[in-house]
């Protein structure tokens, strides 16, 4: 009986080693695995961070490239991101790549050196696994008592962001000239002469639903705010319903025209115009407060608005339309026959006139004075002047005196500026054509557009490079 005894405490003994031995076996596979995957998702965040830090830097230049690698490696650098959040990591140039598409093959993807078209390089991939020196190698505590290839693992992550769209509405223009900067006739001013941008003239507002360059019969296009660049879409990407958000958000869904042409359909509807009220607060047109927020400034520029700058009476919110072709009345660059001093529009609300020069200067155009006004718009029976409520050193939009908060919504910046194609016109017949795009335009609306009636201060060109939409995580 004793040996009994003794012999099942034996056999009991021997299963309980055995199965202890199986048990640490787990916990020991457990700790390990868990150590790789705790790697790995602090590369996951690592790559995540480092990849918005630099998408955020592409500007389609060398320089944006440059910034982007940095700002990368100095988002890896920080501690909060690697090993417990004991120490920050080292990125190398081979893990930071570039491309001109998210989904690009290997062969596509080049580091910041390498790089053939910068303008194109709109995407950046972090692979931590492609870094020297490796940040994803786990050594192990048990796995590699079972074998030897087991006693480091490897793992990484892989991140790819970028900008996906531009706040580009989805309205296009004829441009007016297909000079990007050229001096505008005014004896009166000289020597200095006034600056024009494809035939548009700073601080002047124009009816953007009245203009052509080649006839005395409008011509305005939806840009398709869906289709790639380079091809005709759908028709249903221009349909009211597709356009009427991308409207309202002031928007399209491609991250870059460069020398591609672009679908465009005329004319641009006239049942979209009160989407662009959406910045005035009016958001009836089945815009969104949170998709199109009003501008953080609402107030209007016509004659009624208190403390107005002008000396004259404007008797529309825009310089008027008029001819053939079909230009602002302060378009035409002979002074001979001044329009009525009624008909410019409110001048210089958002940006001032700017001097010509051969060259632009690295801080930009220079601005006239407000004392130029008499000689950059003459007019009958007096030309205009501006008041002494005039901002000395900004334009009434920018000065809080000028001001008006939007109320039950939140307002944003910056919002009444659209930004336009100005297409090289005349544009090929038809509903649906490829146009070129000379160039972008900014444009504040001075006041809610109406019927026929869509009225925007030029403020000079923007290059495409800086209208990218912020950036995101893609992979």
């Amino acid at each position: 009986m004793a040996n009994r005894r003794q012999g099942q405490r034996g056999a009991m003994l021997i299963a309980f080693s055995i199965l202890l031995i199986v048990v640490l076996g787990f916990i020991g596979l457990a700790l390990d695995v868990g150590q790789v995957i705790g790697r790995r998702t602090e590369l996951q965040n690592l790559a995540d961070n480092a990849a918005l830090a630099a998408a955020a830097e592409l500007a389609g230049t060398s320089e944006g490239l440059a910034n982007a690698v940095a700002k990368a490696k100095s988002s890896a650098a920080d501690r909060s991101a690697y090993r417990r959040r004991m120490e920050g990591a080292i990125l190398s140039d081979a893990s930071i790549r570039f491309a001109a598409a998210p989904d690009a093959s290997a062969s596509e993807w080049h580091v910041a050196g390498a790089v053939p078209d910068p303008a194109r390089a709109l995407f950046v991939r972090v692979d931590t696994q492609a870094n020297e020196p490796a940040l994803g190698r786990v050594a192990t505590a048990f796995l590699g008592a079972w074998s030897p290839a087991l006693r480091t693992l490897d793992t990484g992550a892989r991140a790819v962001a970028g900008r996906t769209g531009l706040t580009l509405t989805p309205l296009a223009i004829c441009a007016l000239s297909s000079s990007a900067a050229s001096p505008r006739a005014n004896a009166a001013l000289l020597p200095a002469v006034e600056l024009l941008e494809y035939g548009f003239r700073r601080g002047v507002a124009y009816n953007l639903l009245k203009l052509n360059p080649q006839g005395a019969t409008a011509e305005h296009f939806v840009l398709n705010p869906l289709g790639q660049p380079g091809t005709v879409g759908a028709s249903a990407q221009v349909s009211d319903a597709a356009i009427l958000p991308f409207v309202c958000s002031g928007s399209v869904l491609f991250p870059r025209i460069g020398s591609a042409q672009v679908h465009v359909h005329r004319p641009f509807p006239a049942a979209l115009w009160p989407a662009f009220n959406a910045r005035f607060n009016q958001l009836g047109s089945g815009c969104d407060a949170v998709t199109a927020p009003p501008d953080a400034s609402i107030r209007p520029f016509p004659n009624a608005a208190a403390n107005w700058w002008m000396t004259n009476t404007p008797d529309a919110p825009s310089a008027l339309s008029t001819g053939n072709p079909l230009l602002s009345v302060a378009d035409p660059e002979s002074n001979a026959t001044p329009p009525a001093v009624g008909s410019y529009g409110p001048l210089w609300s958002f940006a001032r006139a700017a001097k010509y020069s051969s060259v632009k200067p690295p801080g930009g155009y220079l601005p006239f004075a407000t004392s130029d006004w008499p000689r950059l718009y003459p007019a009958t029976p007096a030309a205009p002047a501006a008041k002494s409520v005039y901002p000395a050193s900004s334009t009434p939009y920018l000065t809080l005196g000028f001001q008006t908060a939007p109320s039950g919504n939140t307002g944003v910046a910056q919002r009444r500026l659209l930004h336009i194609a100005l297409l090289a016109c005349p544009v090929p017949a038809g509903s649906d054509v490829l146009a070129q795009v000379r160039g972008i335009g900014r444009f504040f609306m001075t006041a809610p557009a109406s019927n026929g009636m869509l009225s925007a201060e030029f403020a000079g060109i923007v290059p495409e490079q800086a209208l990218g939409s912020p950036a995101e995580l893609l992979q």
